[in-house]
């Protein structure tokens, strides 16, 4: 039997919850580094909803690092707070960097690319696998591998998504068109528009040979004439006499003969049947 590989121990999450003063607390970013209408939505719901409490960590000198939620930080300083409810953390240099990447991945408000590049950093620079990065946020290892799998697009690509002018959504549908051809989709795809579903039949068109998408649309329509011949054949029996169909599964004409009065009759029959069923 195969032995299950282990995850990665993490490190020891004690805390103590304390008020702090706001101007101890450090940040990574800097207040400008976030739009000023965004850090008023945050303000505003706050003032609604409450302001949550911040993940710190005890620093040499005596400050407190501030380990993600940045942007709730610098929206709670701006309405004029100057404690904040805290939960600080003893970690070392190495591990407080860990957890900090963690959050920010935990809490989410990143785009896709950020997060790529969060979780590159925990496995290149942390020794951790995909496995490892899926356990610590709460996520599927393919939906990290999704994730990761952007930041193999070229650089004209990466570009476009950190614009905003084409969506994570369509990109993961060119990671598996050569790199070559990857910049002619997204500026293709933008210019007509396409969803992400219209973008992955662009794709797969581009990547399928020719003769197997001839053979798809053969097996297509060979299933459709299945359909429509076993389609006539009921009516057949309903009605029983001869029914003929010409045409194809999206438009033609259907054919009901009749050879005596009765006939007839019986038609008039099964139309009362169907009117009085509606």
């Amino acid at each position: 039997m195969q032995q299950r590989k282990k995850r990665k121990k993490v490190f020891d999450m004690d805390y103590e919850k304390r008020e702090a003063p706001i101007s101890l607390i450090d940040a990574d970013s800097a207040f400008g580094d976030w739009d000023k209408k965004e850090l008023h939505t945050r303000s505003t719901y706050f003032l609604l909803n409450g302001v949550p409490e911040f993940s710190v960590n005890q620093k040499e000198d005596g400050r407190l690092r501030l380990l993600a939620a940045d942007k709730d930080f610098y929206a709670a300083k701006a309405m004029g707070l100057t404690m904040l409810t805290v939960r600080v953390y003893q970690f070392s240099a190495n591990n407080a960097e860990v957890f900090s990447c963690v959050e920010k991945l935990k809490t989410g408000g990143l785009g896709a690319l950020e997060e790529g590049y969060i979780m590159q950093r925990l496995i290149k620079e942390f020794s951790m696998t995909q496995d490892d990065v899926a356990s610590l946020i709460g996520k599927s290892r393919p939906a990290v591998a999704n994730t990761m799998r952007l930041l193999t697009l070229v650089p004209e690509v990466v570009g476009l998504i950190e614009s905003g002018k084409l969506s994570a959504g369509h990109a993961r549908t060119l990671v598996k068109v050569p790199q070559s051809q990857q910049r002619a989709f997204a500026e293709e795809a933008i210019r007509r528009g396409f969803s992400v579903r219209e973008m992955e039949r662009a794709v797969k068109a581009f990547l399928t040979p020719p003769e197997v998408i001839e053979q798809e649309q053969q097996a297509k329509a060979v299933a459709k004439s299945a359909e429509l011949k076993a389609f006539v054949e009921r009516m057949r029996r309903v009605f029983g006499t001869k029914v003929s169909l010409i045409g194809n599964d999206k438009k033609g004409r259907i054919y009901i003969d009749y050879y005596a009065t009765e006939d007839l009759y019986r038609f008039e029959e099964l139309l009362d049947i169907i009117e009085q069923n509606k």
